[in-house]
């Protein structure tokens, strides 16, 4: 791209005209003399231009959200000839924390190479294509502006950060009505699985007493988990519910919440599914154990709101082949008529719903019906309301509804 200045053209389109309609020796030589004032700069700004070589470098790990990273830029200059000013301007800032960053002034000698790194906390998960700077050229006049893009291939996947729940309430299995999950609920006592030195908050009723007498210190049971326990997470990404989503609020929380309950239940053992979209695919990712995470943590770094099918038929359709008595999560921004009717459904279904809604109060209050929660109430379906900014360990271990 190439900006002149006004003064300049003007300039130059004076002594054209007075060339034109005077003609002489002088007027032709401050003419020839005014276009090598412009062609020089330009010719010297397009070899030092074409020249101009440059990459991005960022950290190829897993990274998780609100970890440090650095991020190093190098511009080369490999002309014979000065670039007297050039700007920098990165935009992978702005991607990452939603934090434009400055624009970094030089000059560079023939040959020379500038390099500089730029420290950023990843505020949210999210996979990001980057590695693009534009580098803005002028000349020692001032007179041109010439713009070049140097891109490296580069891609960042952030993780979102795990909340670790001790422990969830949800509707049991194994009983009618609400109960308080812990270790014990989703354990056979039948058989114990290990045992470790007492912690604060263990049953009492866990604790191995004749063999903490000879330890002289107290020892627990840990039992197996129950085989016959299964969670499945349904996560609405339906793009029209997330219309006023103001910077992904609703998309994140989401998306952290599935990944607190999914860090849960594999630490319990409970087997779980989660279920969503990307745009017109079904994704679908489950596991057991501690070592089942990773396909989760994949799925939800990149999860967006951007599915393409209506989600409480979706959810009705996916039900009919889950296994009866499975504990159904709804995670959802959408808290309308037919989404309560379809959670309802499930009850009726034999199957054991829990409905948790995520708001942005600051920006679109949400109605939360009182029938609705009295209808839920009376049917056993717990109710979470999480707003953007609700700290998810407090909110999920104590019911909201």
């Amino acid at each position: 791209m190439i900006r002149f200045r006004a003064t300049s053209i003007l300039l130059l389109i004076i002594v054209f005209a007075f060339v034109l309609f005077l003609g002489g020796t002088m007027p032709y030589y401050l003419l020839y003399l005014l276009l090598l004032t412009f062609l020089l700069p330009l010719a010297h700004s397009l070899v030092t231009l074409k020249y101009l070589k440059g990459y991005v470098n960022i950290p190829s790990e897993s990274l998780f959200a609100g970890e440090d990273i650095n991020i190093e830029y190098e511009v080369t200059n490999n002309s014979l000839f000065v670039m007297p000013y050039l700007e920098i301007h990165s935009n992978i800032s702005k991607q990452l924390t939603g934090i434009s960053s400055n624009n970094v002034a030089l000059s560079l000698q023939k040959k020379e190479t500038f390099t500089y790194s730029e420290s950023i906390t990843l505020k949210r998960r999210g996979y990001y294509e980057l590695g693009e700077i534009i580098v803005t050229v002028h000349d020692v006049f001032g007179l041109y502006s010439f713009k070049k893009r140097i891109s490296s291939s580069i891609s960042l996947l952030v993780y979102p950060k795990t909340v670790n729940l001790s422990t969830f309430r949800i509707t049991s299995s194994h009983q009618s009505g609400e109960a308080l999950i812990q270790n014990s609920v989703f354990q056979d006592k039948s058989r114990v699985a290990s045992l470790r030195e007492y912690n604060e908050g263990d049953s009492v009723k866990a604790i191995h007493w004749k063999l903490s007498a000879k330890k002289d210190t107290p020892i627990v049971r840990e039992y197996e988990s129950h085989g016959d326990t299964y969670a499945t997470i349904f996560i609405d990404n339906d793009s029209k519910h997330f219309k006023n989503d103001v910077d992904r609020r609703l998309e994140d929380k989401s998306a952290n919440i599935a990944l607190s309950i999914v860090d849960y239940c594999l630490n319990q053992n409970i087997a779980v599914n989660m279920e969503t979209q990307d745009t017109d695919k079904y994704i679908k990712v489950q596991g057991q154990q501690s070592s089942d995470y990773k396909p989760f943590l994949e799925v939800l770094a990149r999860f967006k709101s951007n599915g393409a099918f209506d989600f409480k038929s979706l959810l009705l359709s996916k039900a009919e082949m889950l296994k009866r008595s499975s504990t159904v999560i709804i995670i959802t921004p959408s808290f309308d008529k037919e989404t309560c009717s379809t959670v309802i459904q499930l009850k009726m279904k034999n199957l054991n719903p829990l409905f948790i809604l995520v708001t942005d109060i600051e920006n679109s209050p949400s109605y939360i019906d009182q029938k609705v929660q009295t209808m839920f109430a009376q049917e056993g379906i717990p109710i979470y309301i999480l707003d953007h900014n609700a700290n998810i360990k407090d909110a999920l271990e104590v019911c909201n509804g």
